[in-house]
């Protein structure tokens, strides 16, 4: 089935301080053929010099140069694993033969960093779990030696290519860790804490922040990119580690970093004074059988030199691959939190185990999936606070998202909208299969005790202009644990709406629009909420009197139609826009998005949604629901445009697998 798209106009009105930012020009050496493709001689030669390195039992050089050279081969589309001699182990066959061989930190992100890009499992490979391994040396707060960086910088890298979530706790505090020990004097990192930045270890943390998810318009990023900048000399080239010699590591590094931050290291921003690019003073290292030497006329372990130039080279960094999580185990359930006036949140969470935090900051933990826990993930989901208090009865839910109880009315839950007689912290999710269905939906809602839950249903989901459709509300019973009509409940459509006896109301709408549909009434908790769509039906007749309603497989709409960012220089970040994506069509739908624009990438290299780069996105919708997702644009440091800038971010829909 052919995809679906639809577009969003992008504008922008740039303000330069032209005294201030370096001004871009064309690119200069070498960006005709940045990042360089695998069929050239320069990736090619060097391709060819390792595979001439490779011993019978498939090592190239030693174990630590031949997990970068499967990054090296994986950056350039091949596999390693089809890297042997004649029909002697491959080159990962040699490092899953030698796996006990990584006893630290470092070895253990290094061998992550090497499995992922060999596409192989990270928990078992030669017999070790490489993500147990290396977060067993995470101390609460930093991975490995709390007197290094480099070890929580490789380590988040190894972590992130091994798929796990960048919002675990070992990737969140060491990421904060990192931060934390950046220098304050010129914005680098060096090996250890407290020591000396290098252009080395600072392009390293560049790749590992934006890996786990820091924005490119970070502070955190800028200032590491200036202090690459301010270490550029005439070659083009850096210089080298600990403020040693110019050499091609250095150079292989920093245009990772560079190139991780979305910037191009042959542009004009990247070109020193005498017109040398980082990729011209990387080309002066290599060799005409396609090795690089270390430095100039000093080759010391060419393969390894070799093996970080050829992501440089081709424009990848680090890490070359990530993994696919691990799907995640639980019970997944659908939570909608009821506030006094409207919805707080309504979406899909997945419940494991739960840590809850109560008011004195004390922590409980709830070893199987409750409902408490799926409250505290939707939390996460969706960005808003809750309180709970430890009483003599258990964990109690206090408030959320600051509405704190009131006289008889508080916070209370319901599980597929029946009142269970324990808390929620004691309420256990099952997993349950017919005949016995899992716990489906869990209400939180605030209100009175006793007061019965309203669902509203409507016969179509998709009618034309001026078609009649009809909306039923009905509330459930505790009594009868059955659902009854109601009669004088508010219907919210296009304007309000009131049911009758039975419960039912009939509602006809003029214009195009997308209807969120929900029932309310005094003493009752809010109901679910229906989308319609006006305006989209597909009804034909046929010349024997046949007729027909077809839905469309693949079919959504996305508001607004444009965005106006205003008026932000260089650096800036603007105000978040909503974006709402809405599935109008039979299938549940992938939606993922490309960018567009005529200036000079502004919004191709700046525009993020949900604070990750566009080319990240990518949101699952249920047929007839609906996702928000959050749009920021920001300017890159060295753009030159000027005046209104526009642009085109474009929305693809197929079937989600």
């Amino acid at each position: 089935m052919k995809r679906r798209f639809t577009t969003v106009v992008l504008s922008l009105l740039v303000a330069c301080a032209l005294l201030l930012v370096p001004l871009l020009g064309a690119p200069v050496l070498g960006a005709t053929s940045y990042p360089f493709q695998t069929s050239g001689s320069e990736v090619a030669d060097a391709l060819d010099y390792l595979r001439g390195e490779q011993d019978s039992d498939g090592s190239i050089s030693d174990f630590s140069t031949s997990a970068w050279v499967v990054m090296a081969i994986a950056a350039a589309e091949e596999d390693p694993n089809d890297w042997k001699v004649s029909s002697n182990p491959s080159i990962v066959d040699y490092l899953a033969a030698n796996a006990s061989d990584a006893d630290s930190a470092t070895d253990y992100a290094r061998m992550l960093l090497a499995i992922a890009a060999a596409d192989e499992d990270p928990t078992d490979f030669g017999g070790q779990d490489f993500v147990s391994l290396m977060e067993s040396t995470y101390d609460g707060t930093q991975i490995g030696d709390a007197a290094l960086l480099n070890d929580d910088i490789f380590g988040v890298m190894g972590l992130i290519a091994a798929g796990q979530s960048s919002s675990s706790e070992v990737i969140t505090n060491s990421v904060a860790f990192i931060k934390d020990n950046q220098s304050s004097s010129d914005g680098g990192w060096g090996v250890g804490v407290g020591a000396a930045s290098d252009v080395d270890m600072t392009a390293s943390a560049i790749m590992a922040l934006i890996a786990a998810g820091e924005s490119t318009g970070s502070t955190a990023i800028t200032d590491a990119l200036a202090y690459i900048k301010s270490k550029q000399i005439d070659s083009g080239g850096f210089e080298g580690f600990a403020g040693g010699p110019n050499n091609s590591a250095t150079d292989s590094w920093a245009i990772g970093g560079i190139v991780a931050a979305g910037e191009d290291p042959t542009s004009a921003g990247w070109t020193s004074g005498t017109g040398n690019t980082p990729i011209d003073d990387l080309l002066t290292f290599q060799n005409p059988d396609g090795s690089f030497n270390w430095q100039s006329g000093t080759p010391s372990n060419k393969a390894l030199m070799t093996a970080y130039a050829i992501p440089a080279l081709l424009g990848e960094p680090y890490p070359v691959a990530v993994l696919e999580p691990t799907p995640e185990e639980g019970v997944s359930v659908v939570v909608r939190i009821e506030g006094q006036n409207s919805t707080i949140w309504s979406g899909t969470v997945t419940v494991t185990e739960s840590t809850i935090i109560d008011d004195e900051g004390d922590e409980h933990y709830l070893p199987e999936p409750t409902a408490l826990g799926a409250l505290d993930e939707a939390s996460q989901a969706g960005d808003f606070p809750y309180v709970v208090q430890d009483t003599a009865y258990g964990l109690y839910l206090y408030s959320v998202d600051g509405e704190e109880p009131q006289g008889m009315s508080g916070w209370m839950y319901r599980v597929d909208y029946y009142s269970p007689w324990v808390g929620a912290a004691d309420f256990i999710l099952d997993e349950t299969t017919p005949p016995d269905p899992p716990h489906q939906e869990i209400l939180f809602y605030y209100g009175e005790w006793g007061e019965p839950p309203l669902r509203i249903e409507v016969d179509e989901t998709e009618v034309d202009v001026g078609e009649q459709f009809t909306a039923t509300v009905a509330y459930y019973d505790d009594d009868t644990e059955a659902w009854s009509p109601l009669e004088e409940a508010t219907v919210h459509a296009d304007q309000n709406y009131t049911t009758g006896s039975d419960g039912t109301v009939d509602i006809t709408v003029d214009s195009d629009m997308t209807l969120n549909i929900y029932a309310e009434k005094d003493g009752f908790i809010r109901s679910n909420r229906v989308t319609v769509m006006v305006g989209t039906g597909t009804g034909s007749s046929s010349e024997v009197g046949l007729v027909a309603e077809i839905i469309p497989a693949i079919s959504f709409t996305v508001s607004p139609s444009s965005i106006n960012f205003g008026e932000l220089g260089p650096r800036d970040t603007s105000d978040p826009h909503t974006i709402t994506l809405t599935n109008t069509g039979a299938w549940n739908l992938l939606i993922t998005c490309t960018v567009t624009d005529e200036a000079e990438n502004l919004y191709v290299e700046g525009l993020k949604l949900d604070e990750k780069l566009w080319s990240l996105f990518g949101s699952e919708i249920e047929r007839g629901d609906y996702a928000e997702c959050l749009c920021t644009l920001t300017v890159p440091e060295y753009y030159t445009g000027m005046g209104g800038q526009s642009g085109t971010v474009i929305f693809w829909a197929e079937e989600a697998s």
